[in-house]
């Protein structure tokens, strides 16, 4: 699997992002695609949808990053542009952490499963790694697993029913920032995949 037609505007490769000054260094991810970031750290994951702040050099180091779909990065210059993509990180993070207050597990879980669905449909829900989505609403990877096959009736006849066509589907993929910038291939992500196993792709992509 290949990420396709995946530019940065204006164009910016990896290493040239590794020497622009911090207050430079700024990305953020397009407001024009339906895409996101699942951006997983030591402890916990966090979520980057649509214009949200990446790759700030305030942020803790990421252990792996997934794509949904195929995010396109842009560079965040003007002082305009970097509140702009802030606050949508903030946005994002709000949102994320409106669901985690919920004291019930399966309620938290149950909710951020509906957002997903909303923004970018069953599959990608249904394709999500239990251990990550564990990771975004801090509960137990035994809780998302149960509550995802019953939300979407996994593992019944017929399997789960797809809110939009095949080839329309959004995929769930590790990336490295080298590869996306490249286009290269990538993992493709189901939901039994570990964070482990995450972690090591995510290792072996950025040594590639």
């Amino acid at each position: 699997m290949r990420l396709v037609n995946i530019q940065l505007s204006p164009p910016v490769s990896f290493n040239t992002v590794a020497r622009l000054p911090l207050a430079d260094n700024l990305l953020a991810i397009s407001e024009q695609r339906k895409s996101g970031l699942i951006l997983c750290k030591e402890f916990h994951a966090e979520f980057a949808g649509p214009g949200a702040a990446i790759s700030s050099f305030v942020e803790q180091p990421y252990r792996a990053v997934i794509a949904i779909g195929e995010p396109e990065l842009v560079t965040s210059k003007t002082l305009s542009q970097r509140r702009q993509a802030y606050s949508r990180r903030i946005q994002w993070g709000r949102w994320l952490s409106k669901i985690a207050e919920h004291p019930e597990p399966v309620e938290r879980i149950e909710r951020l499963f509906a957002g997903f669905e909303g923004f970018f449909g069953r599959q990608v829900v249904t394709s999500l790694p239990v251990e990550v989505v564990a990771a975004m609403v801090g509960v137990l990877p035994e809780t998302a697993k149960t509550v995802q096959e019953r939300y979407f009736n996994l593992g019944h006849a017929g399997g789960p029913t797809y809110l939009f066509p095949q080839d329309q589907q959004l995929t769930v993929s590790v990336i490295s920032w080298d590869g996306l910038f490249r286009g290269d291939v990538v993992q493709p992500l189901q939901r039994a995949t570990t964070m482990q196993e995450i972690c090591r792709a995510y290792d072996l992509l950025k040594s590639a």
